[in-house]
């Protein structure tokens, strides 16, 4: 008894897949790390805020517990240092 494999055979264009895989993968070291480094740091001082101003609710030092557009404005800083970080971790 004979016993055969079956296969298919494809034919890619090695350069196209080559690119695109470096395409892919520029990618996610340009846009798709860096965006998620950048929302760690928007939630990370984002929290911090958020939990200052809760303790100092608690404590009593306001009286009113309330957050701000300048809160989220200085989290977004905290998004663009990050994200700025890995940007130029990629052009060392």
């Amino acid at each position: 008894m004979q016993e055969t494999m079956n296969s298919i055979s494809t034919v890619h264009n090695e350069k196209m897949v080559e690119s695109k895989s470096q395409f892919l993968l520029a990618l996610k070291q340009f846009i798709i790390i860096p965006i998620k480094a950048g929302l760690y740091g928007f939630s990370l001082v984002f929290f911090v805020i958020v939990l200052i101003k809760l303790l100092s609710f608690v404590i009593g030092t306001n009286e009113v517990f309330n957050l701000d557009v300048l809160d989220v404005m200085l989290s977004s800083l905290g998004f663009f240092f990050m994200f700025l970080i890995y940007i130029l971790k990629n052009f060392h």
